[in-house]
């Protein structure tokens, strides 16, 4: 029959070594990953150079500090609305489809930049009216704000 094993030797690795495969594989890391480096670097002296780094630090050190200023804040009574608010208009962000709303909010902007420019006579008649539903613009404006009304007036 075989003897038991009782003892096991491990291989010990010189402190040397150990440091010289860390620094090789330190070194292949910095190689392989340079761009992501350099920007990390440029970043940290932008975020020095601005005085936000220091802040960012600060707010590390003393978190708990800093976090309890900030719910305490948070939490006086004229916060409280605007915190309710956000969460509502989040969830209402969700439902809304962005492409729709984008494209409108557009045109509502070049009618905004428009009516700023330009200087209409002060009273406008009836027969103002019908004549400028001749202008294709027009018509095509008052017909997409009827289209909108009644898409609003729909359950």
């Amino acid at each position: 029959m075989a003897e038991q094993i009782s003892r096991i030797k491990r291989k010990e690795i010189p402190e040397e070594t150990l440091r010289e495969r860390n620094l090789n594989e330190v070194a292949k890391s910095v190689s392989e990953n340079k761009e992501a480096i350099l920007k990390g670097i440029d970043l940290l002296e932008s975020l020095n150079q601005s005085g936000t780094l220091d802040m960012v630090n600060a707010f590390v050190k003393h978190r708990e500090d800093a976090l309890e200023h900030v719910m305490r804040e948070l939490n006086k009574p004229q916060y409280s609305k605007i915190l309710e608010n956000l969460t509502n208009l989040v969830l209402l962000l969700g439902d809304m489809n962005m492409e729709d709303l984008q494209s409108f909010a557009g045109r509502l902007n070049h009618g905004v930049k428009e009516a700023a420019a330009s200087e209409a006579p002060e009273k406008t008649s009836y027969m103002d009216l019908i004549k400028a539903l001749k202008d294709p613009e027009i018509n095509r404006s008052i017909t997409m704000l009827l289209q909108f009304l009644r898409g609003m007036g729909r359950e």
